[in-house]
């Protein structure tokens, strides 16, 4: 199983059940990657912990054991455990296949799914507002109760760099602010449109030149007809650009393609500046971070050991076979 359908494979593009465990902490489509499939006996999620004083929590945590028991008929021979980190954009630990015996011992580290990226804010990460320690300042927000994860990350599977420190908040704000109308000069109403401004016929290409300007290549999206090179596009005007995001098949149903979004909501190329205007100052606003000194992966975080039956470590429980047993710490 491992050989066939693992975990992740470093440098890799981590598999869509990964994803979604390390970017929402969330194990339903690991069960059902590996739930039935020949080679694997058994496959068991773990969505709440139990606490000193009787408590039971959805997260384990820092310093916390958990204990649990592993039926088998005899014919497992290895583990696989894996758990989202809710305190990361897209943090994962995983065990991947490792053998079963008696006093087995794994350290593992924090890896990155590649899946998000790793902005840190409040409103980014799996944990709730009331997930945080009180010490946070994401215990204060309640945007913390949200979880985006519409940032693309950098495409393939790596070891965990820990929780970053931004030296300042223009450094999130360099990373997440979209481009302004103002900032390309093209917030003007009255501006003539610069690569066509001698076009009686195309008289604001706005929209054209704003996409043009900020990286965009699409011929579609921008030209009206296309001779040799992007620089030798005619821009479509901007009732022409509307028209076609709304109708051209490429941009319809679900898209991951923000300023399309706010594109085709817009009434028209100023409504379209005003709207990047208010969510820059939104998105602003709510540009609060995890600290380092609370989160922080760079170490190894789990310890997980392995027991063949019953032992001082065992006393109490409720076992009633010779299963195989085990336990993990989070450090």
């Amino acid at each position: 199983v491992a050989w066939r359908k693992p975990v992740y494979r470093f440098g890799q593009k981590a598999h869509e059940a990964l994803g979604h465990l390390s970017d929402s902490a969330d194990a339903t489509d690991m069960v059902l990657r590996y739930n039935g499939r020949p080679g694997v006996e058994q496959v068991k999620v773990f969505s709440t912990f139990d606490w000193p004083f009787g408590r039971a929590e959805k997260w384990l945590p820092g310093g916390g054991i958990t204990r649990f028991k592993v039926r088998t008929s005899g014919a497992g021979h290895r583990l696989t455990l894996a758990f989202g980190l809710p305190f990361t954009n897209d943090g994962v630990v995983v065990l991947d296949s490792g053998r079963i015996y008696e006093g087995a011992e794994y350290w593992l580290p924090a890896l990155d799914s590649g899946v998000e990226d790793n902005i840190q804010t409040c409103w980014s990460v799996p944990a709730m507002q009331n997930d945080f320690p009180l010490q946070s300042v994401c215990a204060e927000k309640p945007l913390s109760d949200t979880n985006a994860n519409n940032l693309p990350g950098e495409g393939f599977v790596m070891m965990h760099r820990g929780t970053q420190d931004f030296d300042d908040k223009k450094d999130l704000e360099d990373l997440l602010l979209f481009t302004t109308c103002a900032q390309l000069n093209l917030d003007d109403k009255n501006k003539p449109n610069k690569p066509n401004s001698n076009d009686i016929n195309n008289p604001k290409a706005r929209y054209s030149q704003y996409f043009y300007d900020v990286g965009y290549d699409d011929d579609v999206l921008i030209c009206r007809t296309r001779l040799g090179g992007m620089d030798e596009c005619d821009f479509r005007n901007d009732d022409d650009f509307r028209r076609t995001i709304t109708t051209a098949p490429e941009f319809q149903g679900d898209l991951d393609d923000q300023l399309i979004i706010i594109a085709k909501g817009s009434t028209d190329f100023p409504n379209f500046c005003d709207r990047i205007d208010d969510l820059n100052k939104a998105i602003s606003t709510a540009l609060k971070s995890l600290e380092p000194a609370l989160f922080d992966w760079r170490n190894d975080i789990a310890h997980v050991q392995i027991d063949c039956g019953f032992g001082d470590d065992w006393k109490g429980d409720d076992h009633d076979d010779d299963g195989w047993h085990g336990g993990m710490r989070r450090e």
